[in-house]
């Protein structure tokens, strides 16, 4: 039998793990101790790990092993700025007929869940499909600050929701203003951010 199920398996609930911040930045990722908390081999774990140093979830550092990778105040201010810069890209080839398409999921409840869908869809109405890999790679990434916004910043749910109405109605100038928007009041409470992925709970 084909261990490809597995690996998939694996590979997928330690992602959501590191992203859901399960392990915090800097924690050394063993992989004969996620095998046993996986109920997996450490064939797939190990391989699951190196998938996700591809995608930059994992840091593989010589003679250390597996790492959750350690984010600064700069590194987070640059992957906001990315999911920006990829966004207006997107929104540079999109037409106002496919904006109106996108359908949020409702059952999603999570803010960082919500924002990342609707980002995703965005990026998906591109004429260029490297936009849309690109914003995959880069909300797995944000996730785990997104998790933090509504503790740190007032009316997410309320700002998220704006942005979801200019998408439904097509209107891409409006919409590229609200993005902006969006992205420079992150870039501006980076550090409380930054503070909210490091702290206890």
């Amino acid at each position: 039998m084909s261990a490809g199920p597995t690996s998939e398996r694996v590979q997928q609930r330690l992602k959501r793990l590191i992203m859901e911040r399960h392990y915090r930045p800097g924690t050394r990722l063993e992989p004969a101790e996620l095998a046993s908390a996986l109920a997996s081999s450490t064939t797939p774990i190990r391989e699951a790990l190196n998938h996700l140093v591809g995608v930059g979830l994992v840091e593989s550092r010589s003679g250390s092993g597996f790492l959750v990778p350690l984010i600064d105040e700069p590194g987070l201010k640059d992957l906001y700025g990315w999911s920006g810069d990829i966004l207006a890209l997107a929104l540079r080839s999109s037409r106002p007929v496919l904006l109106q398409a996108i359908e949020v999921d409702p059952d999603m409840v999570s803010h960082a869940d919500r924002t990342a869908d609707l980002f995703h869809r965005i990026a998906a109405t591109s004429r260029n499909r490297e936009h849309t890999d690109a914003m995959a790679r880069i909300n797995s990434r944000l996730h785990p600050a997104r998790l933090g916004e509504p503790d740190v910043l007032d009316d997410v749910e309320a700002e998220l929701d704006g942005l979801i109405r200019w998408t439904g109605m097509g209107d891409v100038r409006s919409l590229r203003r609200a993005v902006s928007a969006y992205h420079l009041r992150r870039h501006r409470t980076a550090a409380r951010l930054l503070h909210d992925i490091y702290r206890g709970d």
